[in-house]
């Protein structure tokens, strides 16, 4: 399970970022997780829970994972295109596109703080 690399690899990022006493304000942390990203939300949550039981130092601080949609921009009209059914069709000129600017990704999007 990979997920678990992922939640140690974010914890990482924000242990670099922010300064220890910052990181005991933290409440929230929220991930955009794109639907080709080969990360399973479900299971990035199960790994998230599992690293509160070796960490307990995170326990209050919830994971919020917003899923992505996907999403082309055609190479011959620029149009974007939010892709269904994996048909990766301009929906504009019906040209197929490989041009994937949306659904890959898996960003820390945010990170809340109590006041």
């Amino acid at each position: 399970m990979h997920e678990t690399s992922i939640v140690n690899s974010i914890i990482r990022t924000l242990e670099q970022e922010f300064e220890a006493d910052k990181l005991n304000k933290m409440k929230g942390i929220y991930l955009k997780v794109g639907v080709l990203s080969n990360i399973e939300p479900r299971l990035l949550h199960n790994a998230y829970s599992a690293y509160h039981l070796s960490n307990p130092g995170y326990h209050h601080v919830e994971l919020h994972i917003e899923s992505t949609s996907l999403k082309i921009e055609c190479e011959v009209c620029n149009h974007i295109t939010n892709v269904q059914n994996y048909r990766f069709i301009c929906e504009n000129c019906e040209r197929p596109s490989k041009n994937v600017i949306q659904g890959e990704e898996m960003l820390i999007h945010k990170v809340e703080f109590e006041d």
